[in-house]
């Protein structure tokens, strides 16, 4: 190898390590790919002989002309095909070369299609056909390009004369994360507020002295403020679970509990409370240990929340059935409540869990519900790296299913149950 190959190896390498250094300084994950991707091909340009080496074991291969220019480099498409984003290069406002990516968003026809056509987005075409355009600074948000609901950041990069590098950045999961999270909060302020304005009200009435001076109507208003204060409260000790339970999802749950313990512990709580429907729950296979990897509070709340759905939305006097046992694969831990209520319409259960869904909101609030029970047992099987099913015919009830991982035989146990070691 020739003194000005190895020089020009040298020159790619260091071309390589002076964008993976600028990537270590960005914190998206796009912007960290697109400065790869431009520095990779700068180096695979610099690194490829154009003619400059003497000594060749077989004969160069053919470059068309401008031979310049790096996307004339033999490799350039494979190179640019690697990539999972679309990638497009454009000089003179039409697009010259695009991946596999870009095709499947864009068309098959997309090179050699006028900007305007081939992106359908005024804004980024009018940058793209702008030679003097300057492209530093944030990538360019666009919609509506592929699907309707699709959003996209497009960033820009000159990498010679007249031609311009486009990545396109698929934003859609996290634009949808961050409907649901100002969605969350306008339900939670709303959810606050309704028992707020109703306590404000009752207190300003009984301030009235004829309301305030007859002992019937302040009682009658006082049970009515507890109760608002009551269910103001579990909405506020839900929403700070949720929270809790959200900054914990990446922390492996590393201690053993016996899950028959806690179920016979909060049936046995429900049963001895002040609704009479905890004495229609019916255990099953709570004889036998069944230790699972587990938080035990966590898993406390879930027994909770989903008894208490049962309770409240299965028909007074039936049974309500929760049953302990393996998957059919003697793999997982399988708990299961049904009860024998109204049921629910198929279009509803892909939104169960949901933060605030309701299918009846009138009558979740009327019952207490908050709107996030069913989010807060999803959180906490997700942690649990578990799995949640639910059920419904309508007319016949509705049945939960929460698959658990079983206990390893060198897991520590959980010095809140006393569970042993291992499976029981």
């Amino acid at each position: 190898m020739s003194r000005f190959s190895l020089l020009r190896l040298a020159l790619a390498a260091l071309l390589l390590l002076t964008g993976a250094i600028m990537a270590g300084y960005s914190t998206e994950l796009a912007e960290r790919s697109f400065i790869m991707i431009v520095s990779g091909m700068i180096a695979l340009f610099v690194a490829s002989d154009q003619g400059g080496g003497k000594a060749r074991a077989r004969p160069p291969r053919q470059i068309p002309s401008a031979p310049g220019r790096i996307t004339h480099h033999p490799d350039f498409q494979a190179f640019i095909d690697a990539s999972t984003d679309p990638v497009l290069l454009v000089e003179a406002a039409r697009v010259t070369n695009a991946n596999r990516a870009a095709q499947r968003l864009l068309g098959e026809n997309v090179i050699g299609e006028n900007v305007r056509t081939a992106v359908r987005h005024a804004g980024a075409a009018e940058r793209l056909a702008d030679d003097d355009a300057q492209h530093e600074g944030r990538p360019l948000r666009l919609t509506g390009i592929g699907l309707r609901d699709q959003s996209w950041d497009m960033r820009i990069s000159r990498i010679g004369s007249g031609q311009k590098l486009v990545q396109l950045t698929d934003r859609t999961s996290s634009q949808a994360a961050e409907k649901m999270r100002v969605d969350f909060v306008a339900n939670a302020s709303h959810e606050l507020m309704t028992p707020i304005s109703s306590i404000k009200g009752f207190i300003e009435t009984l301030s009235e002295p004829d309301a305030g001076g007859s002992a019937p109507t302040r009682t009658r208003f006082l049970g009515i403020m507890a109760a608002e204060t009551d269910r103001m409260q579990v909405l506020v000790r839900d929403l700070m679970s949720l929270s809790r339970i959200e900054a914990e999802k990446y922390q492996p749950v590393e201690t053993s509990v016996d899950l028959a313990d806690i179920a016979v512990s909060v049936a046995g709580e429900l049963a001895a409370g002040s609704n009479p429907r905890g004495r229609d729950i019916v255990l099953d296979g709570h004889e036998r240990p069944l230790t699972v990897m587990g938080d035990t509070s966590q898993l406390r709340q879930l027994l909770y929340n989903v008894l208490s759905n049962a309770m409240k939305y299965g028909r007074q006097g039936t049974p309500i059935m929760l049953s302990l046992g393996l998957s059919r694969s003697g793999s997982m831990a399988r708990l299961r409540v049904t009860d024998e209520g109204e049921g629910i319409a198929p279009e509803h259960i892909p939104r169960l869990t949901e933060r605030f869904y309701r299918v009846d909101s009138g009558r979740s609030r009327q019952l207490g519900g908050t709107g996030l029970g069913l989010s807060l047992v999803k959180h906490i099987v997700d942690r649990h790296r578990g799995h949640l099913e639910i059920a419904s015919e309508q007319g016949e009830g509705t049945a939960i299913n929460v698959m658990l991982q079983i206990a390893r035989a060198d897991a520590h146990a959980d010095p809140e149950t006393g569970a042993n070691e291992g499976p029981g």
